[in-house]
């Protein structure tokens, strides 16, 4: 691996250099220069991935703010017995058992009622209490995301930013790369089958 790079260092030094070389073509020049392009965006990339982070962080902070700001829990009951939707035989854990039932909801002076169906903790019983998130009409709303999790979305969106952008950074490099030595291929072909033909070396 460290040699390969050296090696590809050290062509793309001499691709690039000024002196005259008769064994480097302009197609070779032309390959080396979208190469250090692309790999000067792709060290771009690593900064601006973590701009793009925190900006993100700031955005879903203030977001979370304006959410908890209107909206608010409220204690709700159980209505029915849970119904488990994960099978048994397929539950690995307690924790991965999914279970939902109607719960009921009282919001406002007159305290309408107000019912939906949603998951609730595995073993949960009739007139169990538990808070659901509502809005002002006091209609079921997600409730606001943790700081934690807000954190979290912030960082795998950077990271999934900076690998896709270094993935089509080597990937167009790998591809120009192979481009270039088959022009050159084709080239030094033509150059021989000129030579073999009594023709003079153009050294391009």
């Amino acid at each position: 691996m460290v040699a390969a790079l050296k090696a590809h260092a050290a062509w793309l030094v001499n691709a690039l250099a000024v002196n005259r070389n008769p064994l480097r073509r302009p197609i070779d020049r032309l390959a080396a220069c979208i190469t250090l392009l692309l790999l000067m965006v792709a060290l771009i990339a690593v900064p601006a991935s973590g701009l793009f982070g925190s900006a993100l962080h700031t955005d879903l902070t203030q977001r979370a703010a304006v959410s908890a700001a209107i909206t608010h829990p409220v204690n709700a009951v159980l209505l029915t017995t849970p119904a488990v939707n994960t099978p048994l035989s397929e539950a690995y854990t307690q924790d991965t058992i999914s279970s939902t039932a109607v719960v009921e909801w009282r919001t406002g002076l007159e305290q309408q009622p107000h019912t939906a169906t949603i998951q609730v903790p595995a073993g949960s019983r009739v007139g169990d209490n538990l808070a659901v998130w509502v809005d002002q009409a006091g209609n079921r709303v997600p409730p606001p995301p943790s700081a934690s999790s807000i954190t979290t979305s912030a960082i795998f969106a950077a990271l999934l930013v900076l690998l896709t952008v270094e993935l089509a950074c080597i990937g167009l490099i790998a591809g120009t790369q192979h481009l270039a030595r088959l022009v050159s291929m084709r080239a030094w072909e033509r150059e021989w089958a000129f030579l073999q033909h009594g023709g003079t070396w153009s050294q391009r």
